[in-house]
C-alpha cells in the first residue's frame, strides 16, 4: 500500500474556550480549559490516517509529562510512529484561546520539535513512500534536507507554509503542492491588508516567484479555496457549517489532500474532498480529535 510520511510537529495544546478576545491587562472567564494533542505534523497524520491511508509520523517529544501524555495520545491513532524521537528539551506546547465564533487566537512554543533531524527517514523509508508532507515547525534545514531525498526516491512533496516564514527558494524547488492560508499567502506577497480574499490573491498571484513545477492551494476559511495548476485557476467555494473550533482545520485540509493524492493525481478533485474533510472538523472541539472518518467524509461529497 503507497505510504504517507508526515515530518513534523507535535505539541500538547492547551484549549481555552472564551467569548471572545482580551484586551491588554484584562483577565476573562473560560467556559472551559481542555488539553488535545496537537502540533500540525500530528494532526495531519491523524487526518490521514482516520481517512484509512497508511501513515508514519516523524518527529520529536521531551523527556517530560507531556512527552508521555501526547505519545498515549498519538498511540491511539493508526499511525506509526517508531520514529518518534525525544529530547531532553520541553515538549512542544500550544496555547489556543477558541472565540465563541469558533476563531482561535494560538501561540506555539516549538520547544523539542526543532530536534528532529531528517535521518530519522531512511532512503529505504522514501522509496516505499508515496507522499511526503512538511510545514514549518521543525527546522528549514532539515524539511529540505528530506524533500531532496524524497524527490529523489520519486515521493510528491507537500508543503504547508505554518507558521509562515520567508523561506529559501531552494526548499521551495523540491516542492509538488504548496498550501497556504490567506494569511500566509499575504506574507508570500509580502503585501499587507485589511482584507485578504479571493480577489486580493487573484490580483497579486503574479506577484509570486514561484518555481514552475509548483501547483498553489491557497486556502481562505469561509471564503472557500483557490487552486493554481498547470497554468489554471479553480476556485471553490466553503461548505456552510457552524463551526465551533477551527483550531486544526487546515491540517485536517492537508491530511485529506494527501490521503487523496495516494490514489488519484487530480489536484482539483483532491481540493473538493479536502474541502469537505474539513468542514467536518470545524464541527468538533479539539485538533486531532477533530478528525473525521472516511464514511463521514463520503457522506457529503
Amino acid at each position: 500500500m503507497p505510504e504517507i510520511i508526515v515530518f513534523g510537529g507535535i505539541n500538547m495544546d492547551l484549549f481555552a474556550y472564551i467569548p471572545r478576545s482580551t484586551q491588554e491587562g484584562e483577565t476573562i472567564q473560560a467556559t472551559s480549559v481542555e488539553f488535545f494533542l496537537g502540533g500540525k505534523g500530528a494532526n495531519q497524520a491523524a487526518a490521514s490516517a482516520r481517512l484509512g491511508a497508511k501513515v508514519s509520523f516523524v518527529g520529536t517529544i521531551g523527556q517530560d509529562q507531556f512527552g508521555i501524555d501526547v505519545k498515549k495520545l498519538i498511540s491511539k491513532e493508526n499511525i506509526d510512529i517508531s520514529k518518534l524521537s525525544s529530547s531532553r528539551d520541553q515538549t512542544g506546547v500550544a496555547l489556543i484561546n477558541v472565540l465563541k465564533n469558533g476563531r482561535n487566537e494560538v501561540i506555539a512554543f516549538p520547544g523539542a520539535n526543532k530536534q528532529t533531524s531528517s535521518k530519522l527517514i531512511s532512503d529505504k523509508k522514501l522509496k516505499s513512500c508515496s507522499i511526503v508532507i512538511g510545514q514549518m515547525e521543525l527546522e528549514e534545514s532539515q524539511t529540505y534536507n528530506l524533500f531532496l531525498r524524497a524527490k529523489k526516491n520519486g515521493c510528491q512533496t507537500i508543503l504547508n507554509l505554518a507558521p509562515f516564514k520567508t523561506i529559501k527558494k531552494q526548499l521551495l524547488k523540491q516542492t509538488d503542492i504548496l498550501i497556504v492560508n490567506e494569511i500566509e499567502f499575504s506574507g508570500l506577497t509580502r503585501r499587507s491588508s485589511k482584507k485578504i480574499d479571493l480577489k486580493f490573491v487573484e490580483n497579486n498571484f503574479s506577484r509570486l516567484d514561484l518555481p514552475p513545477q509548483i501547483k498553489l492551494i491557497v486556502t481562505m476559511g469561509e471564503k472557500g479555496v483557490v487552486v493554481f495548476a498547470g497554468g489554471i485557476k479553480k476556485y471553490f467555494p466553503s461548505r456552510k457549517v457552524k463551526a465551533i473550533d477551527t483550531v486544526g482545520a487546515g491540517d485536517c485540509f492537508v491530511g485529506a489532500l494527501g490521503y487523496f493524492l495516494l490514489n488519484d493525481s487530480d489536484i482539483f478533485s483532491a481540493t473538493h474532498f479536502a474541502i469537505c474533510a474539513s468542514s467536518i472538523s470545524v464541527t468538533r472541539k479539539g485538533a486531532a480529535e477533530s478528525m473525521p472518518s472516511i464514511d463521514e467524509v463520503v457522506k457529503i461529497l
